[in-house]
């Protein structure tokens, strides 16, 4: 390595600067002032991620601390990016010789919930150090895996700690590698948006889905003759998924032309719109726990189509086809109950948490495929015209015409106008209307399929997706000559799931909630580690509190909150295993 490749400390006129390839990375003369003035004007709010971009000197940490505890801005933490490793490196041993106000660095992953919060506002500001090699890193590091030893400094909380993330450029490498830290700060941001958009949908629907879990898990049990698990590369058959958008319209005759070649699953809002047409689906997707998503089913009493659902997905929609049950587990939240689902069930494929039940229908598919098999989809447009959310037969589009009239016509255009809804370019140029959920289901169906190998989309209309599209033609010729491919099944398939391990988990979940009951009642005290240890095992109980994801709390305001939940759950728990004849 040259001497120009070498870091250097250069004596500045006030204060230390640093050559390196030969390019001085702070001014000659007064290194710290453009920091200053920049902090001068600089507002940090509350519970900020402050990311320091190419820290090089222990300083630039000191001064943005500084201005934090001045202000008193409580539940900060400074963390320094950095993505030339001789830089890091340079920092990690300035950092190590200068004497920092907050405790000796270590290699550390990221701190795990809890009790210890940072927003002390008479705590010293805590920092860390790490090193990126790309960019989508700091999403994982947010997220909790552990980086190091490219992580060097205090733990850094878990990602609900955090509202925000601020950017502050410390030395001249930021603008080096301007683009580098543009998407690093895009993904930090992204992570956090996303961390609170999913806690605002667990505070409203984190109960139900800890209770449907639980009754679904017996479901499994009871129904075990009919309950089939989902097989991976089980399928040699064509499949065909099917969503709910406007686009399906105009593929009916196809999917109707090849149906008896195709392997059809489809989104439970197309159940209605293909049946009418006097198409059978092979399977049907639902995901959606609350009762609203029943009227999807409607006609669907005894028909005897298979259903694929989330565990999380509404018990009572699960028994209406009398078809086989198939289910798989997406991680709402990391919760221990979903590691003890999975061991008492460990045949359940476990998804990730899609919020999208055609997402879900198409991660479903890819799950099924055998090697080389096709997928095509239609339907998930993740958009839609003015007017016409929805395609033909869909139980929106019925209940708009049924509650027409002369002074109200059917359709709903006033949607596409509503706050935060916007239009965006769509295939052929064409203009649709899209709100920020369809936008973010649209990105990450793109993100995640795009790249996969033998999936096509057949809709002429809706939002791109990224998949290659096919023509009614190009895609018949493939059904055709894939069709031909047996068996149709590329695996066998168990014919029964076995109870045991469900009634194992049920006498122990119904253990846990007595004894953490008779704890909080006073009729059978715990240790303080011992009620916390169990508080933590049990966390379905308080993971819609809005302050759930700080975990469990030993005052008594959050006590008596999970107390009034633990009869509720003790009720799911009893019924649900009365419901697979596990107490005898």
């Amino acid at each position: 390595m040259s001497g120009n490749d070498t870091p250097c400390t250069v004596e500045a006129r006030q204060g230390v600067s640093v050559l390196y390839r030969g390019r001085y990375l702070f001014s000659r003369y007064e290194p710290q002032k453009p920091l200053q003035k920049t902090l001068e004007t600089f507002t940090i709010l509350p519970e900020s991620l402050v990311l320091c971009l190419s820290p090089v000197l222990p300083f630039t940490v000191d001064l943005i601390r500084e201005k934090i505890e001045k202000e008193a801005i409580p539940g900060c933490f400074i963390l320094c990016a950095e993505t030339d490793p001789v830089l890091y490196d340079f920092y990690i041993k300035q950092k190590q010789n200068s004497s920092p106000p907050n405790p000796p660095m270590q290699h550390s992953p990221v701190q795990k919930g809890g009790e210890k919060s940072i927003s002390c506002p008479d705590a010293v500001c805590p920092d860390a150090a790490v090193l990126f090699k790309k960019e989508e890193e700091i999403a994982r590091l947010l997220d909790g895996e552990d980086f190091s030893p490219r992580y060097s400094g205090s733990p850094l909380p878990a990602i609900g700690f955090f509202r925000r993330v601020l950017v502050l450029e410390a030395s001249g490498t930021a603008a080096l590698y301007a683009d580098f830290y543009k998407a690093l700060f895009s993904y930090a941001q992204n992570s956090i948006a996303v961390f609170w958009k999913n806690r605002m949908t667990l505070v409203r629907l984190g109960r139900l889905f800890s209770r449907n879990v639980l009754k679904n898990a017996a479901r499994i049990a009871a129904r075990s003759a009919s309950s089939v698990p989902l097989i991976p590369a089980s399928l040699n058959r064509p499949i065909l998924v099917a969503g709910a958008g406007p686009s399906l319209d105009a593929l009916i005759p196809f999917i109707k032309r090849y149906a008896q070649k195709l392997y059809i699953i489809a989104v439970d809002a197309a159940f209605r719109p293909l049946y009418d047409k006097g198409i059978r689906p092979n399977a049907l997707v639902t995901v959606e726990s609350q009762v609203i998503s029943q009227r999807s089913l409607i006609g669907a009493r005894r028909s005897g189509i298979p259903i694929i659902a989330d565990m999380c997905a509404r018990s009572a929609n699960l028994r209406i086809t009398e078809g086989s049950l198939s289910f798989f587990i997406s991680e709402y939240a990391k919760l221990p109950l979903l590691e003890r689902i999975k061991k008492a069930l460990p045949e359940l494929p476990v998804f990730p948490p899609l919020g999208s039940v055609g997402l879900a229908a198409v991660e479903t598919a890819l799950f099924l495929r055998a090697e080389g098999t096709s997928v095509f989809t239609c339907g998930l447009d993740f958009s839609y015209p003015a007017g016409v959310s929805h395609c033909k037969e869909s139980p929106s589009q019925k209940e708009g015409h049924a509650s027409s009239g002369r002074l109200m016509p059917a359709g709903n255009p006033a949607s596409a106008f509503r706050d935060g809804a916007f239009f965006i370019e769509g295939k052929g140029g064409t203009h649709l209307a899209c709100d920020p959920a369809l936008h973010s289901y649209a990105e990450l169906f793109s993100a995640r399929y795009k790249n996969a190998a033998n999936i096509y989309d057949l809709s002429l209309s809706g939002a791109k997706t990224g998949l290659p599209f096919l023509t009614e033609k190009e895609a018949g010729g493939l059904i055709e000559r894939e069709a031909g491919r047996l068996p149709e099944r590329a695996a066998d398939c168990p014919a029964e799931i076995g109870a045991a391990s469900v009634e194992a988990f049920y006498i122990e979940e119904k253990k846990r909630l007595y004894t953490l009951r008779a704890a909080l009642t006073g009729e059978s005290p715990l240790s303080t580690e011992a009620l916390k240890a169990l508080l933590e095992e049990c966390s379905y109980l308080y993971i819609h509190f809005p302050d759930g994801h700080r975990g469990p709390s030993l005052s008594q305001s959050f006590l008596n909150r999970v107390r009034s939940e633990i009869d509720i759950f003790i009720k799911d728990t009893e019924g649900a295993a009365s419901l697979a004849s596990l107490d005898g």
